[in-house]
Parts: C-alpha cells; structure tokens; sequence
C-alpha cells in the first residue's frame, strides 16, 4: 500500500522508471463503469469529465471559482510536502498534460504527468473496482482552504497501475512528474490518458529549492543530464546538453570560481572546459597529462576554484593553472590498480587524494606522499565508487553505484550501511558520477580493475 511513497520518497526507488504492466486495465468495462458513477456524458466525451463534472465544493462553503470547487484533486505536496504518494495510499492510474511548458527537453516541450493516489478502499466495492468510501480520510477541500482542491472526494479510477489490488478508495491527493509514470511505478502499464486542461495546473511546492549536498549526474555519448534521483526529486532536474563525443573522459569542475559546477572533459591529454551547463565549443583548452591517465578534478588550494589532475599507478600530478605545462605539485599515494578519488575529507575546503581497493577506502588529508589518515571499508567488489557532499555538512563521504543505477551513500568515514540510497539512471547510459567528482565509465572501471591502464 506504500508502494510509490516508498519509491518516491525513500528510494531507491527512484527516479525514478521502469516496466509495461501485465494488461490494460483501460481496455476493462470496469474503469467505464467508475468513471460513469461520477458523470456519464461528460466521460464519454472525454477524461476530464470524470474529475471536472460537478462544481459541488466538496459540501464547503466556497465559490464556484475558486479551487476547491473545479472538480479536480490537490497536490500531494500540499497536503505532506512531499511529491509522492502519503502512506497507506497507491498510484491507481495516470494521465497526462501536453503544452505545460514545465517539460522541457532539447528545447521541445514535452508531456506532464499526473498519478492519481488512491486511498485504501473500506467496505464493499461494485464492478467498477472503485469507492467512494474509505477510513484514510474524509472529502474536503485539502487542509481546509477553499483555495486549494480537493482530496479523498473523486472516486476514480484510471486504472493504468496496481492492477492486482481489486478495489481501492477515492483519490487522496496527486503527484505530478516530467518522467513516465511506468518508469516510476513499475506496475503502470504505457495506456495513455490525456487532459490538457490540467497543464496550468501548478503549485508552489512542486517547485521547492533544492536540498543541500551532491546531486547525480549522467552521461550517455555524448549527452550531459543533471538532477535530483528520477523519484525523490522526478521534476527537479535540468536541460539535457550535448558536450563532447563517445569515449571522452566526462568531468564536472567549477572552472571560474563562480559557485557553478560545469563541464569539461578529458580527450588524450588534452582538457576542454566549458563554463555553462550548454552545448557548445570548449571555453578553454590545454594539454596536462598523458593518454592512459586517469584525470581527476579538484579545488587544490581552497579558492572555490577546480583544477586539473592525473593519476596513474600510485602517483599523483596536480596543476594550478588551466593552462598546458608539467605538474605543480606531484607525490605518491596508493598502488597500481587503486581507484582514484578525490574529496574534501576534512571540511577546510581542500581537495585531496582518496583511492579505493576492493571495498576499501584509503583517504589523505594532505597533498603529499604518505599513508592513509582514514581507512574504513564500504561497498561491495564490483560497485563503482563516487564520493560527494551528500548531505550539505561540507564534508564529502563516500558512496558506490551498484548495478548502473542504485546510488549508495554514506554521511561519514567509518564502516557500516548505506546511510540513504536514490536511483538515478537513464536507459543505455554508459558514465555515471555525483556533480563533483568525476565520471567513470563502465568499459574504463573494467579495464582499470584488470589492471590495465589503457582505455
């Protein structure tokens, strides 16, 4: 029953995405048969009218005009403040809104979806598979306010998810997304039911400022796509962006000190930044490194501002400068076959050197040859290792993607379990990293554990 609560607000979960259901439940008499309960003419003309028929205010003494009063149920955000279904209710069906201009992907507009959430159903339930009567909650306008819409009043069903729960409730309250409802909940099926008319539909939660800490990042050939996990945070994302080619070694930096993470990527020595999240030429270009080392990306001297690195087989070069020249600052931390991280492992605002073997992490507090300051273990063999600011103390800490789209991460340097866990991942993606560290791809991470050194 708190199947999407659990995805969307626990993880992992996710971001967000997956699966086409058993059968369609649209194709039943049965979901025809709900929506008549609520308005016979009007849903034969189309979807809106099973939400939309009646200007009946809930019984609340309200103006036609005002919200409580159009027929549609309210933002689940606005009920708990979370984008996600409240405990003890499940997604029940979906549709979606053309034109919102909230979803926006290579400059085009794309579809809004909306999951109605669906209270648990109390005593008995008609053919229809839906009823009006439940113990969750009780219908009126959502907390009390003739200006926000209703909850618990529309017994509805669209009945595109949850297929295999027979009978549910009216609807609770509805969550809103940019990603298709079936690769957040796994039990909705692809039938599509459109309402434009819900596309000006908004509220001011759905847009909340962005919590603390690093957030995910993915590339796929080429193809740059920032944000929250697809579940936790499904809208908080930004535009996608083309920058650099197949093969490329993908890193994000803030280059100008301007508080910005931005791309650069790292071709056979060379290195080319670009100083806004767009497609475009590189900003700037130099060469630092040789083909077959391993780039790492940090704030070396605590300015705000990241700096070139290379590692390979123990030994580190570090430069200050964005320009083409030999290593400033140069020592040895680690052996061959390590994996190369780096991180403010103190909070001072300097960058230093981590390496991971196996599932042991090894962390320096200093740019200089020596032996580890911190050892604990995390991680299985096979993950990915990543490190972040994950929950925006200034300290990073570690964190393993595991399988290609579960993100596992801890808040401190000390063995145990996950301390929270995001999916984040999109279909054929081949790089995956925090918006911080440093991507790796899947091709390279192999090769390097084999212990070669080529890519």
């Amino acid at each position: 029953m708190t199947d999407l609560a659990t995805r969307i607000t626990h993880s992992v979960s996710g971001v967000l995405e997956r699966r086409i259901g058993r059968r369609s439940f649209m194709t039943r008499a049965a979901v025809a048969g709900s929506a008549m309960t609520v308005s016979p003419l009007g849903y034969v003309l189309r979807p809106v009218s099973a939400y939309a028929a009646i200007c009946g205010c809930a019984n609340q003494q309200c103006d036609c005009g005002q919200k409580c009063c159009d027929g549609y149920t309210e933002f689940c955000c606005t009920l708990t403040g979370e984008n996600a279904c409240p405990p003890g209710s499940i997604v029940a069906g979906w549709w979606k809104a053309d034109g919102s201009g909230l979803c926006v992907a290579n400059g085009a507009d794309q579809p809004r979806y909306y999951m109605d959430c669906n209270a648990p159903a109390a005593g008995g339930c008609g053919p229809n598979g839906v009823t009006p009567s439940t113990v969750m909650c009780s219908c009126g306008c959502a907390n009390g306010s003739c200006d926000n819409r209703v909850q618990c009043c529309t017994a509805f069903r669209y009945g595109q998810c949850n297929q295999h729960v027979p009978c549910v409730g009216p609807i609770v309250c509805r969550v809103v997304t940019c990603s298709p409802p079936w690769t957040i909940e796994p039990s909705c099926t692809t039938t599509t039911a459109t309402d434009n008319f819900t596309r000006t539909h908004d509220a001011p939660c759905l847009h909340a400022a962005p919590v603390s800490g690093s957030l995910p990042v993915v590339v796929n050939q080429g193809r740059w796509y920032r944000g929250f996990d697809r579940v936790n945070h499904p809208d908080a994302g930004q535009p996608a962006f083309e920058y650099g080619n197949p093969g490329d070694f993908a890193l994000m930096g803030d280059w100008t000190g301007a508080g910005v993470q931005t791309p650069g990527i790292f071709r056979s020595g060379w290195w080319l930044l670009r100083t806004s999240n767009t497609s475009g030429a590189a900003q700037g270009v130099f060469l630092f490194g040789d083909p077959g080392m391993w780039p790492v990306v940090g704030d070396w001297v605590g300015d705000g501002i990241s700096r070139p690195g290379v590692y390979k087989d123990g030994v580190w070069h570090l430069r200050l400068s964005h320009t083409s020249g030999i290593a400033d600052i140069s020592f040895v931390f680690g052996d061959p076959g390590d994996y190369p991280l780096v991180g403010d492992w103190t909070g001072d605002g300097v960058m230093t050197p981590a390496v991971v073997r196996g599932n042991q992490w090894f962390l320096r507090h200093s740019l200089s040859t020596g032996y580890a300051d911190e050892t604990f273990t995390f991680g299985q063999p096979g993950d990915i290792p990543i490190a972040g600011d994950w929950n925006g103390d200034g300290v990073w800490s570690p964190g393993v993607i595991r399988g290609g789209n579960r993100w596992l991460l801890r808040h401190d340097h000390s063995d145990g379990p996950p301390d929270a866990e995001i999916i984040f991942d999109l279909p054929g993606v081949d790089l995956a990293r925090d918006n911080t560290t440093g991507f790796r791809t899947w091709s390279q991470v192999k090769r390097r554990r084999a212990g070669s050194t080529s890519r």
